[in-house]
């Protein structure tokens, strides 16, 4: 019987860990998308208030920097953010991340494209919905950037798609996702 209960418990932290790493993956996704929608809702759901923030231009506790975040974010007419190929190493309840990041936006003359990572610890705290991982320090390193001209068509090369204007919650392709979607 003692086999079958290490088996169990085995299996029960295989479980954990799989769904922690799904859920930190699930909050680096949600990162991007509060900031191209403008959510400060979503991004409170991302960071604790007490997170440490570091952008190089920003160095400082996340309930600081979501204002200036925004503000930020306000200014292009257009936003993307992706982070991919993270590398998650758990600990307990803290995670250690490493994300490479592409990130850009286009104003009325120029597109700003930037390529770095993503530096970040995860903690596992109880929060609204119990036991969440959330951001507790994040640092942001610029590996490359890069600047073009915005071209003279409206909604540039290809004027036939549709763009998202404004980027807000209040949107109506915007829909409210929460913690469990993949």
């Amino acid at each position: 019987m003692t086999d079958l209960a290490a088996e169990i418990a085995s299996m029960r932290e295989e479980i954990d860990q799989l769904k922690s790493r799904n859920a930190i993956q699930q909050q680096l996704v949600r990162y991007g998308r509060g900031q191209e929608w403008l959510d400060e809702t979503l991004l409170q759901e991302v960071f604790w208030d007490d997170a440490d923030v570091d952008f190089g231009f920003f160095e400082g506790k996340f309930k600081d920097y979501l204002p200036v975040l925004m503000e930020i974010e306000r200014g292009p007419e257009t936003t993307f953010h992706l982070l991919s190929a993270a590398q998650i190493e758990l600990d307990g309840d803290t995670a250690y991340v490493e994300a490479y990041g592409i990130a850009g936006g286009r104003g009325t003359d120029k597109t700003n494209i930037f390529g770095g990572r993503y530096i970040t610890r995860f903690e596992r705290r109880n929060g609204p919905t119990g036991k969440e991982w959330r951001i507790a320090s994040v640092t942001y390193v610029l590996d490359w950037n890069m600047d073009q001209d915005v071209p003279d068509v409206i909604g540039g090369p290809h004027p036939e798609l549709k763009m998202v204007k404004p980027r807000s919650p209040e949107h109506p392709w915007f829909r409210r996702m929460g913690y469990d979607v993949t």
